[in-house]
């Protein structure tokens, strides 16, 4: 939703001025900027029109007059400020109230959902109670996004919260059934619920190196750690998964950086070569009136002379648009080296996941071939070969665990290697 407004209007007394209006939704504030027309150029129209109406930094000049309204007021002109199109104005109102309305209400539900994340956070056991508070809290969410009284991107958000929540008591529930031993099962517990605190918080680009680091040691810790086979084996893979997808999330934020610097980058071309054209247009006039009144009198080399300036500024600007169009073509590039890269990633993921099933296969191929070709000797063999099968089928589990730390380690290397973007 866009957010700026920029408008012919006047302010006082019939004084012409140029108007820009802001929302700022973190102070629920109106902005409104004056510039009377005398104070006008074509670079400011070009700044407020181009650039800053579309989202760019702009520094208002000390001559511009400044309000500042409640959003929620009746009206966000002050009342000495007039608009050509007030209807635009009043559309606008309307819209940045929904905005702020349901600002204010993802607000509350992510207050009560943190309380659930607090609370989800520290229990021992399971908790029936909070399993159903959780639910009904997402029956909530959703009945806010069927009204359109949040948005699908804050919908989402939550349900990224509140699947955090389900995820740690399903967690804690598994880990109470499954395991009888009490050490394993406290020590399994708690780095199940750091690694799903780090997956919770994949989607926040600024919390990437912290994840990072965090997986590092994890996988450390891990590799002493007096956890069962099976339980290990999940926990390396829960790991491995979140680097994978570590590396996804870095991807899809540089391509959509990419594609939105690509959008900038067209709109400021398209208004670039609608300028050339009214400059083009301003040249060809000047010369016709120049030619009428000297009645033809005047040479061609003279009248460029004269309007040289048109033809720089028309120059310049071409410039600037060929340099854009060179930096579109280039980023394109770079996006489609970083979509070709993500792919032969998930190539390899595919490779290493086959191989990793193929072991498995061959390794129950072992245990049952040698069970077969065992079940015709004396008991005291049985009892042996028994006891060689547990021993090796131990072996190939041991083997597997260190496939996958080894993998997982490869992953932190390679993740090393690329620079995790923190936003500042």
């Amino acid at each position: 939703m866009n957010t700026r407004l920029v408008l012919n209007g006047e302010i006082g007394t019939d004084r012409v001025a140029l108007i820009a209006i802001n929302l700022d939704e973190a102070t629920a504030k109106i902005h409104i900027y004056a510039f009377p027309k005398e104070e006008v150029t074509k670079e400011i129209q070009d700044k407020l029109f181009i650039e800053w109406k579309n989202g760019g930094e702009y520094e208002f000049p000390s001559f511009t007059i400044h309000w500042e309204m409640d959003a929620n007021s009746d009206t966000i002109l002050p009342e000495n400020v007039k608009v050509d199109r007030p209807e635009i104005v009043l559309q606008s109102q309307h819209k940045w109230s929904k905005k702020l309305m349901s600002s204010k209400i993802n607000q509350l539900l992510e207050d009560e959902t943190k309380l659930l994340e607090e609370k989800a956070s520290t229990v021992a056991e399971y908790d029936q109670t909070l399993w159903d508070k959780t639910k009904a809290q997402w029956e909530k969410i959703t009945s806010y996004q069927k009204k359109s009284e949040i948005t699908w991107e804050q919908t989402t958000a939550l349900k990224e919260k509140i699947n955090s929540v389900f995820d740690a008591l399903k967690a804690v529930k598994r880990i109470n059934s499954e395991n009888d031993d009490q050490a394993n099962a406290a020590l399994v517990k708690n780095i199940t619920k750091r690694i799903n605190d780090l997956q919770s918080k994949l989607i926040y680009s600024d919390q990437w190196k912290f994840i990072f680091d965090e997986l590092k040691k994890i996988q450390h810790e891990l590799k002493d750690a007096a956890i069962k086979w099976n339980h290990k084996r999940n926990l390396y893979n829960r790991v491995n998964s979140i680097y994978d997808d570590l590396k996804k999330y870095r991807a899809t934020e540089i391509i959509t950086k990419s594609q939105t610097r690509i959008t900038q980058l067209k709109q400021i071309l398209n208004g670039l070569k609608d300028s050339i054209e009214r400059d083009n247009d301003n040249y060809k006039m000047q010369v016709e009136k120049m030619q009428h009144y000297t009645r033809g009198k005047i040479s061609e080399e003279e009248i460029k002379t004269r309007f040289n300036y048109i033809i720089e500024r028309i120059d310049e600007k071409k410039k600037k648009a060929e340099g854009i169009k060179q930096t579109i073509d280039q980023i394109k590039n770079e996006i489609a080296k970083e979509k070709q890269q993500q792919q032969e990633r998930e190539q390899e993921k595919m490779k290493r996941e086959e191989e990793l099933l193929a072991k498995q296969e061959e390794a129950k191929q072992k245990a049952l071939f040698k069970k077969d070709a065992d079940a015709q000797t004396i008991d005291v063999e049985n009892t042996t070969t028994e006891t060689a099968e547990t021993v090796a089928t131990i072996e190939e589990v041991k083997e597997e665990v260190t496939n996958v730390q080894e993998t997982v380690s490869t992953k932190i290397e390679a993740v090393s290697t690329e620079e995790i973007p923190i936003e500042k």
